[in-house]
């Protein structure tokens, strides 16, 4: 089975080469991208990955509001009844706001250090799983 990502970023943030970056690495390695591109709202996104029954869903970010727009998504997917698909954030995040991403719901945080092969792994253990 082919693993399927919604990858997107929420708000105001369009500093999106790294997320480009990430779904073109995917698409590659034989994954499935949606790509919903900048200017998401939480609402929007956990539509969107329910009605694309996604495995996953990735978000990017370089401005330093993301735990609001993290909190908002992962309580949205709540609200849907889909807070079984795994969140992936990504981009500028700093060290020390991990343990409170995950806290909010978020299964892997991707720093600027990460590699392709990092995410890739956690992709493909997704694929394992399915």
């Amino acid at each position: 089975m082919r693993v399927r990502v919604l990858l997107g970023m929420l708000g105001v943030d369009v500093h999106s080469r790294g997320l480009r970056t990430v779904s073109r690495i995917l698409r590659d390695a034989g994954v499935e991208v949606i790509y919903l591109g900048e200017h998401n709202s939480a609402a929007g996104m956990a539509a969107a990955a329910v009605a694309e029954d996604v495995d996953a869903i990735g978000v990017s970010f370089s401005v330093s509001t993301y735990t609001h727009y993290v909190a908002d998504l992962t309580a949205e997917l709540r609200r849907v009844g889909a807070q079984d698909i795994p969140v992936m954030v990504g981009g500028l995040i700093h060290p020390e706001d991990v343990e409170h991403l995950r806290s909010l719901g978020v299964a892997v945080v991707f720093g600027p250090d990460s590699t392709p092969d990092a995410i890739l792994d956690y992709v493909g253990g997704l694929a394992r799983a399915l």
